[in-house]
């Protein structure tokens, strides 16, 4: 999964509220492939749709797709990675089958991932339909849960190649935690960014600068010597657990379809053997692939949790180091958007209507609650960094929790 933000044009329909669910157009049962083709006035092409899910599901993340080889081998690792992503496509195509469905039903309303859950209980069994709130609730604390993980991950990231490029030239002895808390304030001052278009900016500037690091990285990994003889095929069952989790983290992208396929024209390009999902998914997975057995070959079992850290101390090399703290950093931003859209607006409301001194305030046009609560968000999220501080550690424990139930459990559930 990426970390990168996507762009300007893509942000407010991911972040913004679906129009509200209204009562049932057609019959609670009927047949949905009798139903005419579903075209909207306005919308994006099929190949713009393409482009936007490879951006998104492709980032720095790929870069510690090696992790899954080197835990559960070389030929178990292509196996998982495959596997997955053949999965992974599967349940997605799932969630937007279900989305599309309870759309034309609804009328063609906008379904995230949270209203698709409401809807499939308002028409499925009838002891099923009083839950339909509570199912709303769990998958919408699934993602703020993802996001969270993710904000983590971003944290530990740049820790860590900070404290690479910082002991390249200089020892000072400090701890991965200490590194932590050196980035604490930066990273606080960044989620102070509330106004979407400059976030916008950020990722597209940010979107730039991994691509181009992405690329250097690759030709440097195809021009090395590479080890397969020597590297263990399949290793022990602890590690392949581990594998799974750092593809699972890798390949979540869940969330974004459903956004992606409400901006759509033609809303039956997103599926099919020849869609968005299925071309898109299968680039992701030939990518990984790529990338994991590149970077597993060349290092071997000292591949670390981002091929980044694996680079040699040249100044080249930390010059792409930087680039790819720099893009994290960027990236930050928007994954902290995205969570704070979600939980904030009932926060804003019980604040406002139960305190008197903040409607004396004026309370939507005060910020000082917003940044308060974004102040507690990082530091939420750096307690994590600091708990477990390895990416090798966070990134499959985000994987096997989240990233799980909602790439593989609740589109099953909801299909």
């Amino acid at each position: 999964m990426s970390v990168c933000p996507i762009s300007s044009g893509d942000v407010p329909d991911a972040i913004t509220k679906p129009k509200t669910p209204s009562t049932p157009i057609l019959p609670q049962y009927y047949d949905a492939d009798n139903l005419p083709e579903l075209v909207r006035k306005e919308g994006l092409s099929g190949k713009v749709t393409f482009l936007n899910f490879l951006k998104g599901m492709i980032g720095p993340a790929c870069l510690s797709v090696p992790l899954v080889l080197r835990e559960g081998g070389l030929l178990m690792g292509l196996f998982l990675i495959i596997f997955y992503g053949v999965l992974n496509n599967y349940c997605m195509l799932q969630l937007v089958h279900c989305s599309q469905y309870l759309s034309r039903k609804k009328g063609d309303i906008s379904l995230d991932y949270g209203s698709v859950a409401y809807e499939a209980c308002s028409s499925s069994f009838r002891w099923l339909r009083p839950y339909k709130s509570i199912a709303k609730f769990i998958v919408n604390a699934a993602i703020i849960a993802l996001q969270i993980g993710i904000c983590s991950v971003s944290c530990v990231f740049i820790g860590a190649h900070i404290q690479e490029i910082v002991e390249q030239y200089w020892s000072p002895g400090l701890s991965k935690q200490v590194y932590l808390l050196i980035i604490l304030l930066p990273l606080i001052l960044i989620n102070y960014v509330r106004t979407l278009r400059i976030i916008a900016v950020i990722s597209f500037i940010g979107m730039i600068l991994m691509i181009s690091s992405l690329l250097f990285i690759f030709q440097y990994l195809v021009r090395q010597e590479h080890q397969f003889g020597s590297l263990p095929l399949v290793t022990d069952f602890n590690g392949i657990m581990i594998a799974t989790g750092s593809i699972l983290y890798s390949f979540e992208g869940q969330a974004m379809v459903l956004p992606l396929e409400n901006k759509l024209k033609h809303p039956e390009k997103m599926v099919g053997p020849f869609g968005v999902l299925s071309c898109g998914m299968t680039a992701v997975t030939l990518v990984y692939s790529v990338c994991g057995l590149l970077g597993y070959a060349t290092y071997g079992e000292k591949v670390q949790g981002s091929i980044t850290l694996n680079l040699p101390d040249q100044p080249i090399f930390t010059v792409i180091k930087g680039l790819f703290v720099l893009v994290v950093f960027l990236g930050y931003a928007l994954q902290q958007y995205i969570i704070v859209e979600m939980t904030y607006p009932p926060i804003h409301t019980f604040l406002s209507s139960k305190t008197k001194i903040l409607r004396r305030l004026r309370m939507p046009k005060s910020v000082i609650p917003e940044l308060f609560y974004r102040t507690l968000l990082v530091l939420l999220e750096m307690s994590f960094a600091i708990a477990v501080p390895n990416l090798d550690q966070i990134i499959p424990l985000v994987g096997v929790t989240a990233g799980m139930f909602l790439a593989l459990v609740f589109p099953a559930m909801l299909d």
